[in-house]
């Protein structure tokens, strides 16, 4: 359960990112809001990130409601629930149902600078037993992007603590990233990401992971998105079994309709 999560958290922490792209300072205050449901396929390549355990298929399914506040000095509050159910096509041990939620005050700088904090608690439901363990993840952190016409670069940092009700997972991490977005057209994107990840867990052996990933959207319609991606992590650990690459895959349908109101 504890790889699903890892790729649970790192999603949910980027899509935190995704939603903090620039916009224009507003006279009033502004109230954003948007609903969506995600099917994705995916194939991780090592589940218990041991080296020589095997990869599978996973199903997951994914509902996700986000309100976001940006007042007119520039302030932003964001607020997210999200429930996902997780299905292994062979490990059934690591299927799960997990609940999660954001909330994260941040402030923009120049139009290009972002610094926020926040907390993220996460309650997980074994689909095959009965462990329940619920999680507090505190962060905090700052973004810098860097429009290039059409282009959109970025790079940040972020420190979290992660309370895991398993003390062999909690961790203090810390976390650099770059990104790049360019739009080949007005209904496809590609981004190319980089991210290293130190992470100083309490009892089990720190390890840090360099990653890079691909990513293409293609939009069918306003409220209909397709993404195709993969991801490629090295670890590299002080425990020897622990040393290795990952790498997976997957394909996003993604359905979503937002809105917004000044005030």
């Amino acid at each position: 359960m504890k790889n699903k999560l890892s790729n649970y958290l790192g999603g949910f922490i980027l899509g935190l990112l995704a939603l903090a792209v620039p916009s224009a300072a507003y006279a009033d205050n502004r109230l954003d809001w948007r609903v969506e449901g995600d099917v994705n396929g995916q194939y991780f390549s090592n589940l218990a990130q041991i080296k020589d355990f095997p990869g599978d298929f996973l199903n997951s399914y994914t509902g996700t409601g986000t309100l976001r506040y940006l007042a007119p000095s520039n302030t932003q509050i964001l607020a997210r629930v999200q429930a996902q159910y997780n299905k292994f096509i062979n490990f059934k041990d690591f299927d799960v149902v997990a609940l999660a939620g954001s909330l994260t005050v941040s402030q923009w700088f120049f139009n290009s600078l972002n610094i926020y904090a926040g907390l993220q608690p996460i309650k997980q439901f074994s689909t095959v037993n009965s462990r329940q363990p619920f999680d507090m993840d505190y962060l905090g952190g700052l973004t810098y992007f860097l429009p290039l016409g059409t282009d959109l670069a970025y790079g940040g940092y972020q420190i979290d603590r992660y309370n895991a009700e398993a003390i062999d997972f909690r961790s203090l991490n810390h976390t650099f990233l770059l990104g790049f977005r360019h739009p080949f057209t007005d209904n496809f994107i590609g981004s190319v990401g980089a991210r290293a990840r130190v992470r100083d867990l309490d009892i089990a052996p720190d390890d840090t992971r360099f990653s890079g990933n691909l990513t293409a959207q293609y939009f069918v319609t306003p409220w209909l998105t397709i993404q195709a991606g993969g991801e490629y992590t090295q670890v590299n650990s002080v425990a020897s079994n622990r040393s290795l690459g990952l790498f997976n895959f997957g394909i996003n349908v993604i359905g979503g309709y937002n809105n917004s109101v000044n005030f």
